[in-house]
């Protein structure tokens, strides 16, 4: 009932915003060069006609409040990290300020912590009010060119399919640097003794999966090829259904009324006989489902993983084949799509990892 109550006074306000905004878009506004392109990009003369392009958003459709209504059930709406803005190094991911500062600077954290942070919103991928047109629908520039990730400087990752609208989401859906780095990744004489529970690749890092990318080299890895037929918005934004999947939801399933949205998945052909509330293709996320949990069991009986916790049990010393492994099983896990967003490549990974430690008797 709280849940209810909240979503409509959260309705009722937003409807007055917007209510507010349109009311003042039909007023007139600063004073335009006349004969030349007013500030928003609009042909000027006065501020009524810069305004009145308000109305292309706000106006009596729906759209507007649909998207608001579907995002709203988001995860990313929550804000439930959006705390971690006073990290400078979590800020970029966690809030709207450090996401929209790094993507101008280039830089991977803030200069400054973030004390006063929104959580991930419209202006965050958008251009909300730049032009006061549709155009402010767009992603926000330099969104979707290549990247490199945090974890190699080096390296560079595009996801170009789709306008590169990919590269948005990838930005923040990758690993991070963590300490001590593996120097030797394939060793197993030379050892290392990381301090803290949390060593590894961190949470969500689909779009470094998606590129075939961010596992440590412990042996040859395909890569389905998923990033240059498909986008994230292609699976992630495909036909909603209320506020349960697709749309500006973003998700791809709720457990709760048992739905499995795969239109996307289906979508111009791709994987057209799956199965309806079915991601599993050819029972392949059945296969990497099963492999994860026989590398978890193998690292779980070689004490290397906390099974409650999930993480790294600290004290001793590992191989760097052996935290390599880890890392790349942490890398399996934490992707949730079990092999879908790049099967060949998770499957490979784990497969290295599973052989590994069978040979070690585990």
């Amino acid at each position: 009932m709280k849940r209810v109550l909240t979503f409509i006074f959260a309705a009722g306000m937003m409807i007055s915003a917007a209510s507010l905004m349109l009311t003042s878009c039909t007023k007139e506004g600063p004073q335009g060069a006349s004969g030349a392109a007013g500030k928003d990009g609009t042909n000027g003369t006065n501020g009524k006609d810069q305004n009145a392009t308000c109305t292309q958003c706000h106006n009596f459709s729906d759209s507007l409040v649909t998207k608001i209504y579907q995002y709203n059930a988001s995860k990313h709406a929550t804000g439930s990290t959006t705390f971690e803005g006073t990290r400078t190094a979590c800020a970029p991911c966690h809030t709207s300020q450090g996401y929209v500062e790094c993507l101008t600077t280039g830089a991977d954290t803030t200069l400054a912590p973030v004390n006063d942070a929104a959580p991930i919103n419209c202006r965050t991928c958008h251009q909300i009010h730049s032009t006061y047109t549709t155009m402010d629908w767009s992603l926000k520039a330099n969104s979707t060119t290549a990247w490199s990730p945090r974890y190699d400087h080096s390296a560079s990752i595009d996801l170009a399919f789709n306008g590169g609208s990919s590269n948005l989401c990838g930005r923040c859906h990758q690993p991070r640097l963590t300490s001590p780095w593996l120097d030797k990744p394939t060793s197993t004489t030379d050892s290392l003794k990381p301090t803290s529970s949390r060593w590894g690749p961190h949470y969500g890092i689909p779009g470094v999966m998606l590129a075939g990318k961010g596992a440590f080299a412990t042996g040859s890895f395909g890569s389905s090829g998923h990033k240059d037929i498909t986008s994230c918005s292609t699976c992630h934004q495909a036909k909603a259904q209320g506020a349960l999947v697709g749309g500006h939801t973003l998700w791809m399933s709720d457990d709760v009324e048992g739905i499995k949205n795969n239109v996307g998945c289906k979508a111009s052909g791709c994987h057209a006989s799956l199965a309806a509330n079915s991601f599993d293709v050819n029972g392949k996320q059945t296969e990497i489902s099963d492999m994860i949990h026989t590398l978890k069991v193998k690292l779980a009986v070689a004490k290397m993983l906390d099974t409650n916790t999930m993480l790294l049990k600290t004290g001793k010393k590992y191989a760097q084949k052996q935290l390599a492994v880890f890392w790349n099983f942490k890398m399996a896990y934490y992707d949730k799509s079990e092999g879908v967003h790049n099967y060949l490549y998770t499957h490979d990974m784990l497969q290295n990892g599973i052989d590994y430690f069978t040979s070690m008797g585990y």
